[in-house]
């Protein structure tokens, strides 16, 4: 396997199977390509990683910000050459596993929370709900996130502001 940070692909009846030589790219390139990867990726697909060390620091990256979603399997263990098979799993996101965004310093600071909101969205899992928390009942947002699959309930907090759920159709 050549160790220019090369990837390549290889779908078959269980999922697609890309491979990720990182050997030679930057250390600080390696996470971020590999969670890049992962991200795009549906359950069942896998992850073949060829590493120059024991890519520990790696696996607990994986089940801090992915709990639940991958399969760690090493293939290789060094001393020169480490491969890992990293499957990403479907899991069943707990009502606690809701993505929160609470954008209230945000509205009262003056800043637009549109961004944010669509990037917590954006991080979702399959079967997570969005739930904001915002001073105002944001009914613009309805719309759009109508227009993306999502259904939402409303509510006013007795502290006047509002939390909204929002979850696919």
């Amino acid at each position: 396997m050549p160790g220019n940070g090369w990837m390549l692909n290889r779908e078959d009846h269980m999922g697609t199977e890309t491979i990720i030589d990182v050997r030679s790219l930057a250390p600080r390139e390696r996470h971020p390509r590999i969670f890049a990867t992962f991200d795009s990726m549906v359950a069942g697909d896998t992850i073949l990683l060829v590493n120059d060390h024991d890519p520990k620091p790696l696996f607990y990256q994986f089940q801090a910000e992915r709990p639940g979603s991958v399969h760690w399997t090493p293939q290789e263990q060094g001393p020169e050459r480490w491969v890992i098979r990293i499957e990403k799993v479907l899991t069943a996101p707990a009502e606690h596993d809701a993505v929160l965004v609470d954008v209230r310093d945000d509205v009262r600071a003056g800043r637009e929370p549109f961004g944010r909101i669509m990037q917590a969205m954006g991080s979702m899992l399959d079967g997570q709900e969005l739930r904001l928390i915002n001073t105002f009942e944001p009914v613009p947002l309805y719309e759009v996130m109508a227009e993306r699959g999502f259904a939402h309930e409303s509510e006013q907090l007795p502290e006047g502001d509002w939390q909204v759920r929002f979850f696919r159709r």
